[in-house]
């Protein structure tokens, strides 16, 4: 049910008698907003996706990193010869620092009051020698120099001068011997379970025999 015409109605009917007739002529944007421009098709990536047209760059197919076409790579043309010669036969020394001779020392592994040789050293869980992979025993490093305190008679086969001074400033001493692996006269099985050249185990007895001729002590002692 409408109520008396009156107040600000009357008014308000009276400003639309007196604006014009809406129509395109008179159609005005609003104070302060800006029309929107057409997106064009190629922008936001989009047809191609911002990948171009066809190929590897579109497709994602690179090649891999140092690829060079097809043509023999740089790292395949330099060196040519006798850069690595030899390199299959060199033979390897396993390391040993002081830091972990010390650690053997005070676990009780290796005991300084006697000589430590390879022997020692592959017992003791110090370090893992492997015939198959061309180790030729064990190099000193000076790693640990500076806490290393225990006197000690060591054999290895190669050590630092500063190694070698750390063990002689401690009243210990540090000789180097070489023996090859590949020899016919000792096997490696022999260095590494504490057995002279010469010696065989009988395995059933439990008994180590020895030589006793003295042509045969003179060959395997040469």
């Amino acid at each position: 049910m409408a109520g008396p015409v009156g107040g600000a109605r009357p008014r308000a009917l009276d400003l639309l008698r007196a604006l014009p007739r809406v129509s395109l002529a008179n159609l005005r944007l609003n104070p302060g907003s800006r029309k929107l421009e057409r997106r064009r098709r190629g922008q936001r990536r989009g047809r191609k996706c911002g990948r171009g047209h066809k190929g590897e760059r579109q497709r994602g197919t690179w090649p891999r990193l140092g690829f060079e076409g097809g043509q023999t790579p740089f790292y395949l043309r330099i060196p040519k010869h006798g850069f690595n010669e030899g390199h299959s036969f060199r033979g390897q020394y396993q390391p040993l620092s002081l830091n972990r001779l010390q650690y053997l020392i005070d676990l009780g592994r290796v005991y300084p009051t006697q000589p430590i040789d390879l022997t020692q050293l592959v017992n003791g869980r110090g370090v893992t020698i492997q015939p198959s992979k061309r180790d030729y025993g064990v190099q000193l490093v000076e790693e640990g120099a500076d806490t290393f305190k225990a006197k000690v008679n060591i054999e290895v086969q190669l050590a630092p001068e500063l190694a070698i001074a750390v063990i002689e400033l401690n009243g210990g001493v540090v000789t180097t011997a070489f023996f090859k692996m590949l020899s016919t006269r000792k096997d490696p099985r022999q260095i590494f379970f504490g057995l002279a050249p010469g010696w065989v185990v009988n395995m059933a007895d439990k008994k180590i025999l020895k030589p006793t001729d003295e042509k045969l002590l003179e060959y395997y002692s040469s």
